[in-house]
């Protein structure tokens, strides 16, 4: 039989193999090192919970933000948060004063005040550049601030009033007509709303002010004004207010429009029967925007005539202002 080793005691020296690189006592730092990972991990995400924790608002700061402007809130305000991702909060504490002219704007014309709720510091991007804030106060980690856009250039919001336009399907006139709003939501296609301009057996074929999703999923208020095959459809503003310019604004429900798939849709834009813009829809144009020459006079008829060669999931919704002059 071989000699048994004597195992190292009082006296005795271990012997070392030469050729072993590590203590043969000791653990591989080899094996253990999975577990130091983990353990460097775990207090990693203890320090970064911490300082997430530290820079969230508190309930009681949106609620404290929300009196500050309540107390200050008048016609002509509209509001927004930084960053984007917020605005369900920011609908959440300041609803009463989110209507969807405030939800779905198209650019701050209509405005004379924005009111920006800012988290950790990050501008809305509703902000007005190179413009200083004419209010500002911390309210725990939220910081409000008011911009003074000045007195608006918008004489006439065709969105808010198409309910007193006439609408016509080729010469046939659409009847208005009261039903419960359907649709709107995930999944659910565009929101119908309760009254609108009735055009057609399909449920779609209508003129009506809504709510629509566009292409980058930014809620738009506008008009909904689908066309037909082989004839234009024409919501038409008798002796309105003209200014110096219509800025239109136009896109598709998103989930008709990101496929592109479908051909261009028409928009026109009239006075007393006459053309003065026109905007070609295209797929992937998003919320897109054009500017119409008014005549030289006060008043006058204005129409929106919509026309599509298909119109199959041609989803138009449009927003349209007159205006005259530019902020100071």
């Amino acid at each position: 039989m071989p000699a048994k080793t004597p195992a190292p005691g009082p006296g005795r020296e271990r012997h070392v193999d030469p050729n072993q690189t590590t203590d043969p006592a000791r653990p591989s730092l080899r094996r253990s090192w999975p577990w130091w990972l983990v353990v460097a991990v775990a207090l990693m995400e203890l320090v970064g919970h911490g300082l997430i924790q530290a820079r969230v608002p508190e309930p009681s700061d949106w609620e404290h933000a929300a009196a500050l402007v309540d107390e200050h809130f008048q016609p002509g305000d509209t509001l927004a948060v930084g960053p984007d991702w917020a605005d369900p909060l920011l609908r959440l504490h300041f609803g009463e004063h989110i209507g969807l002219a405030d939800a779905g704007k198209s650019d701050l014309a209509p405005f004379e005040r924005l009111w920006e709720v800012s988290l950790r510091g990050v501008a809305s991007p509703w902000r007005p550049v190179d413009m200083d804030p004419a209010f500002e106060e911390r309210v725990g980690r939220l910081t409000v601030r008011r911009f003074d856009l000045g007195p608006s250039p918008v004489r006439y919001d065709l969105t808010a009033h198409v309910r007193d336009a006439k609408v016509f399907q080729g010469e046939r006139p659409c009847d208005w007509r009261t039903s419960p709003p359907t649709g709107g939501g995930l999944g659910r296609g565009p929101l119908m709303p309760k009254g609108r301009h009735h055009c057609g057996p399909q449920p779609w074929l209508f003129v009506g002010e809504t709510v629509n999703e566009d292409l980058e999923l930014q809620p738009r208020h506008c008009v909904w004004q689908h066309p037909v095959a082989g004839m234009p459809v024409r919501t038409t503003y008798e002796d309105i207010p003209l200014g110096d310019r219509l800025v239109l604004y136009a896109g598709l429900y998103s989930e008709h429009e990101r496929m592109e798939e479908h051909p261009p849709v028409q928009v026109r834009v009239e006075v007393d029967g006459e053309p003065v813009g026109q905007m070609t829809h295209r797929d992937g144009d998003g919320w897109k925007r054009i500017e119409a020459a008014m005549p030289e006079r006060e008043r006058g008829d204005v129409s929106i005539v919509v026309e599509a060669a298909e119109p199959h999931l041609r989803t138009l919704c449009w927003a349209a202002t007159t205006r005259a002059g530019e902020r100071r």
